[in-house]
This record gives C-alpha cells, sequence and structure tokens, in this order.
C-alpha cells in the first residue's frame, strides 16, 4: 500500500499523526498529566521507521528505511538518499490536512532534531492552505497568515528564514507592526505569554513553549 492509498481513506479529515522514535517518552510524559489508558495516537497516523514499533496491528501505515528498525515497512526507502524519512513522509501529505501532529520528532541527536525542524519549514512554506505542525507540547509551526493560540508563560518566536512578523494581544513583548525577524535571530527570544497571543507572518514561524 502507498501512503496516498492509505490516505484517501480519509479525505474528510483536517488532522493527521506521524510517530517518530521518541513516542514512548512522549506518551509517558502525556500519560502522568492525564490517566494510564490515555490514547494518543489516532488515525490517520504514519509510523516513520523507528516509530513503528509503536504499531498495533493493522494501524496506519509505515515508511522508512529501517536503519533503526528491523522490522517490515508498508513503504520500505532505500537507505542510500539523500533526504530524511520524515521528509519523504511530509512530502505525500494532501493539502487538506491543515493540522499535521508529530509526536516523536524531538530528542535524541541533535542534528536530527534540527533538521527535522527544518523539514517542517519546508513543508510550511509549500503549502497553499493554512497549515499547523505540532512537535509534541513543545513547539508549533504555523504556515503563513494570521493565527492565534492562548498562552500562560514562556514563549519565543523562531524563524528559519527571513520572514515578517507581528506579535500583538496578552503578551509582555509585542511587535504591532509587521517585523523583519532573520534566521534563528534572537529577536523573538523569552517572551511571556497571559492570555491569547495573535501572530501575522508571511512566512513560517515556529513557537517555542517553556515548561510550565
Amino acid at each position: 500500500m502507498t501512503i496516498e492509498k492509505y490516505l484517501s481513506n480519509f479525505k474528510n479529515s483536517l488532522h493527521i499523526t506521524l510517530v517518530g522514535p521518541f513516542y514512548a517518552s512522549v506518551h509517558e510524559k502525556v500519560c502522568e498529566k492525564i490517566c494510564e489508558n490515555v490514547q494518543v495516537i489516532e488515525e490517520p497516523v504514519i509510523f516513520v521507521d523507528s516509530g513503528a514499533r509503536w504499531r498495533k496491528s493493522g494501524e496506519g501505515i509505515s515508511v522508512g528505511d529501517g536503519d533503526s528498525f528491523a522490522g517490515a515497512m508498508d513503504v520500505p526507502l532505500n537507505p542510500d538518499k539523500d533526504f530524511s524519512d520524515l521528509a519523504f513522509a511530509l512530502g505525500h501529505i494532501p493539502e487538506h490536512f491543515g493540522e499535521v501532529n508529530l509526536i516523536g520528532f524531538l530528542g535524541g541527536r541533535r542534528d536530527h532534531e534540527l533538521f527535522n525542524i527544518g523539514e517542517s519549514h519546508h513543508f510550511l512554506r509549500a503549502r497553499k492552505s493554512p497549515t499547523t505542525i505540532k512537535f509534541d507540547n513543545d513547539i508549533v509551526g504555523y504556515s503563513s497568515g494570521q493565527w492565534r493560540f492562548e498562552r500562560i508563560g514562556g514563549f519565543s518566536v523562531s524563524v528559519v528564514e527571513q520572514t515578517r512578523v507581528g506579535i500583538t494581544g496578552d503578551c509582555l513583548y509585542r511587535c504591532p507592526q509587521t517585523t523583519k525577524f532573520m534566521p534563528l535571530s534572537s529577536l523573538g527570544l523569552s517572551n511571556v505569554g497571559t492570555g491569547t497571543i495573535c501572530i501575522d507572518c508571511d512566512g513560517p514561524v515556529f513557537i517555542l513553549f517553556e515548561e510550565v
């Protein structure tokens, strides 16, 4: 089965989940806050390489080159390639999925973590419809447009390429006029939210949340 064939069963869905290698640690953290039997994964779901170890029989679809998982993949990739398994999976997500949830893609090797954010940036930049991409409960990426989110506590705003960003609403530091943010600059570092924050951006923006 291909990713396209699997996802064709969810043409009316807005949400999609991708499961990565560090799903277990995220699941444990969520369980501690909610309950022992919390259900984190809902279809449609794509298990990316070693994320497939958390797959239940008949659930979702798996994709990867097998460099960190010994089992068979529904969509096997050649290990000798110049793109990541996550990049491949993101590239096959149809436009109607406006909310992408990445569970277990933060942690481990720092280069993988950084490039996962980079591939998410490229994914968001290519979207024609408003799209969000969420890394666990730690980072949310927004495609270009106007957005709002609720936050009581610390957060930072960052971009991967030069982007004009406006920040208004219930926060300590605001940019009422859209301001040029340079890639990974500290301009948006260490803000504090006290309610609803509004973001206006002409390219992808990432909001990083401090642990409460």
